[in-house]
């Protein structure tokens, strides 16, 4: 084996980190420019192994998997916002969910079922649309024009509807709450000359699976129907409309697309763009169309809320701006906000809305991203609040991030060093503002450094609870590597800890080596380092107690290297992103206390992974992801039961 053959594979990783430096530079003069309140907010998160960078948060308290009692759409709370797949590019229909269960369908590859179990296809059929029963025994889809039941139990497919692949189309199939009936749009169309075709009939109708007899409910598309009441929730000429069945009789609810009643009945979601003016002078202005998703009530529509926080797209706007020419006649650029938003779908539990989430701006890779919008009746706690924020830095969900800031800025960076870890320390009232200090943790990837930024988060009371006003930063550690010697680096202080030769004889390699990544726990006083053969691939891991000034071998790997370690708040569990001969990275979690391992990788089930990373820490849980044929998947291990769930 070539001797560089590791030290390429991990040059390769550092390579493949994308930073945008046009995109980055715009950003940042921008920050500068309107953002004096905060010194450094959004830090980009490197993409390690994986290409495209890839974001989620997590539940901050577990909310019940039950119905919410009533309240109304304006009173609900955002109780956390996470994007935690990426689908890859190319169009991806309708998902739908079951009691932690995710059937998600990709484009040109089918029908896939994403839990706790794993990542697994259930149909090769091109799908552009699936719900599930509410029972979640059977799930039914459209598919090339036609629709189909999916007996979960058996695997038994069965054909509901055929349309003709000529002009008639069934397409957005949804089950009725009683699970007799199934709502669906018929498509009549009419093929161009040259390609594509137009929409000359739009219905929905329903089916009664016992008798298999249609019957047409309305005109328009994106139908469903409302637990409780004869009615149907549907969209036509890009409003949302709600139909009384008894009396036939149809009310605008708002304008918008892609309606979704949630199973309980009590809420819609839907996508809503607004359309804004900004009148540059008096012969240029930009139009834009800014998307989000809101949610109504289904009785009277009496409320609404928007539950996403979506932004103009300034880097679009400035690009135009610099490449118009001066003339007198009027020049106008239409343009779509930050984000697109598709296709809201509302949990079984009716606490949680899945949505499409797609980026408008090059940031590394415009793949779509299935997000989840938990809702809560509870205010959330301050604490909360700037535990959820840091978890936006981590994985750079910079739209819910600015959801959680009175004054947000617009930095969005992609590079190292990055946020790997947090942890909350405590919490008070200063001057009669209350305030939360917290700890963020920053590393560099294949690098032997790691820092410990200290900062006070003051917050002041909103409708959603609490909302970060100011950030003040109290301290900053820095643990670098100085030829050989580690240090740590305290505003004007440099303490040596130890230098290379200090490590015993027996925890060295043979031949030349170098240090590699290294993380710190405050919580123990102990700093864990890597040793890089650089002649052979071979690695080792130590741990230094600072205290004692005690080293330890943890592990020693004779193939690959290491290029990021995380340490969990409590100072007890380490994960460590790994790199084979083979260029596959994959991730080890060590017990420090009782000298343990795990591969992760063998946690998860009927998968192909082609590399799995750990993200980042919320307390002792640990977040990673996984890549199955480019698909990226995020999961949660509890280290303590050696258990794995989906976000």
């Amino acid at each position: 084996m070539d001797k560089n053959r590791i030290e390429n594979n991990l040059n390769k990783i550092k390579e493949q980190i994308p930073v945008n430096m046009e995109l980055k530079r715009k950003l940042r003069k921008r920050f500068k420019k309107n953002n004096n309140w905060i010194k450094r907010t959004f830090v980009g998160m490197a993409a390690v192994a994986c290409l495209l960078t890839v974001f989620y948060s997590l539940d901050i308290k577990k909310i019940p998997d039950t119905i919410i009692p009533k309240v109304n759409a304006a009173d609900l709370k955002i109780a956390n916002q996470m994007s935690f797949v990426d689908i890859g590019g190319g169009v991806n229909g309708r998902i739908t969910e079951y009691n932690g269960t995710i059937y998600m369908p990709i484009s040109d590859k089918g029908l896939f079922e994403y839990n706790k179990e794993g990542f697994k296809k259930i149909s090769n059929r091109e799908i552009n649309y699936v719900s599930v029963s509410n029972d979640g025994d059977k799930l039914v889809y459209s598919s090339n024009g036609n629709i189909y039941l999916l007996d979960l139990k058996t695997n038994k497919e069965t054909v509901i509807l055929k349309g003709d692949e000529v002009s008639i189309y069934y397409d957005e199939p949804s089950f009725s709450p009683d699970e007799n009936k199934i709502i669906y749009t018929r498509k009549v169309i009419s093929p161009r000359e040259t390609h594509g075709f137009d929409i000359k009939e739009s219905s929905l109708n329903e089916i009664d699976l016992k008798t298999l007899k249609s019957t047409k409910l309305a005109d328009g598309s994106y139908g469903s129907f409302i637990k409780g009441v004869d009615a149907i929730v549907f969209e036509r000429d890009n409003k949302i409309i709600y139909k009384d069945l008894n009396y036939n009789k149809e009310k605008i609810v708002d304008d918008g697309r892609f309606p979704s009643v949630s199973p309980d009945g009590n809420y819609i979601a839907y996508e809503k763009s607004e359309l804004k003016t900004d009148k540059i002078k008096d012969n240029i202005s930009v139009k834009e169309s800014v998307s989000n998703i809101w949610v109504t009530d289904t009785v009277n529509f009496a409320t609404k809320r928007q539950v996403t926080s979506n932004i103009s797209n300034e880097i679009a706007v400035e690009d135009w701006l610099k490449s118009i020419k001066p003339s007198d006649e009027a020049q106008t650029f239409e343009t779509n906000g930050l984000y697109s938003y598709f296709d809201p779908v509302w949990n079984s539990g009716s606490n949680s809305i899945f949505v499409l989430k797609n980026a408008n701006v090059d940031t590394g890779g415009n793949a779509m991203r299935l997000m989840k919008i938990d809702i809560s009746k509870e205010k959330i706690s301050a604490q909360d609040v700037v535990r959820r924020y840091l978890q936006a830095l981590v994985v750079r969900d910079d739209d819910f991030a600015r959801m959680l800031m009175k004054n947000p800025p617009q930095l969005l960076t992609i590079s190292n060093p990055h946020p790997v870890g947090y942890t909350i320390l405590s919490s008070g009232t200063e001057n009669g503002k209350i305030y939360v200090d917290a700890e963020l943790n920053y590393a560099y990837t294949m690098e032997s450094y790691y820092s410990i930024e200290k900062s006070r988060y003051y917050l002041i009371p909103n409708s959603n609870g609490y909302i970060i006003d100011s950030i003040k930063n109290l301290s900053k550690a820095e643990y670098i590597n100085k030829n050989g010697s580690l240090y740590m680096v305290e505003g004007q202080s440099n303490v040596k800890l130890f230098d290379k030769t200090d490590i015993p004889k027996q925890y060295l390699p043979d031949g030349d080596y170098r240090l590699g990544p290294i993380a710190y726990s405050s919580k123990t006083n102990t700093l864990v380092f890597t040793i890089q053969n650089t002649g052979k691939p071979s690695v080792k891991l130590i741990s230094y107690e600072l205290n004692g000034k005690k080293f330890k071998m943890i592990d020693s790997i004779n193939s690959g290297g290491f290029f990021e370690l995380k340490i969990d708040e409590s100072g007890r569990y380490l994960a460590a992103n790994y790199i084979t001969a083979q260029n596959t990275a994959k991730t080890y979690v060590y017990d420090l206390n009782d000298n343990k391992k795990i591969d992760l990788q063998t946690l998860i089930k009927d998968t192909t992974i082609q590399a799995l990373n750990s993200n980042f820490w919320d307390g002792k849980t640990l977040m990673f992801n996984v890549n199955t044929n480019h698909q990226y998947l995020y999961y949660k291990y509890n280290p303590e039961k050696f258990e794995i769930s989906i976000p």
